[in-house]
């Protein structure tokens, strides 16, 4: 699940932006990400059993919402945070270079409350024994810490137009709720 979230928003994003000669070095984290993850996935479900998958599920099936017959899997952004990303794509969009950074560390922030919500929390349902824990925690640190990384160095890589592309494409996964 966790490959899929990466390669069906990353990926994505990377793919629809070949012809910008930044998105290799970009490619090249979210791939050692994507190892780092299938490599430690298979070793971390031998552990999984029924007693504590139930609570995992349970916690999962919270976070699904169905919108246009689509499943998608949803998490709380405090609308202060919100409101935040969506005026710094704004002043990006009516063409600000000095946002740029700041745009991209909001939406560091966002992504952050994701992995929270969909991989630190979900993580914790699996009541995991102290080294199996401490394991993943340090796989989850390290893939968030050199993709946050790879976000920073964006900030001073992009021009504004591509900044504004890419907050934008992030911002069609923010919902309101209702």
């Amino acid at each position: 699940m966790a490959c899929e979230v990466i390669e069906q928003v990353f990926m994505v994003l990377l793919q629809e932006n070949q012809q910008h000669s930044k998105t290799g070095e970009s490619e090249k984290v979210i791939q050692q990400i994507l190892e780092a993850i299938r490599k430690y996935m298979p070793w971390s479900v031998s552990f999984f059993g029924n007693d504590r998958l139930i609570p995992l599920v349970e916690y999962l099936s919270k976070t699904l919402q169905i919108e246009d017959d689509h499943i998608y899997m949803t998490y709380p952004v405090e609308s202060q945070l919100a409101q935040q990303v969506t005026a710094s794509a704004q002043k990006l969009a009516a063409g600000n270079q000095q946002e740029i950074q700041h745009a991209l560390k909001l939406l560091t922030e966002v992504i952050d409350v994701g992995v929270t919500h969909l991989i630190r929390e979900p993580k914790k349902c699996l009541k995991f024994n102290f080294v199996v824990d401490k394991t993943l925690n340090g796989v989850i640190n390290m893939t968030t810490h050199l993709g946050y990384k790879r976000l920073e160095k964006l900030g001073t890589q992009l021009d504004q137009q591509m900044a504004s592309t890419y907050v934008d494409y992030f911002l069609k996964f923010m919902r309101q709720q209702a």
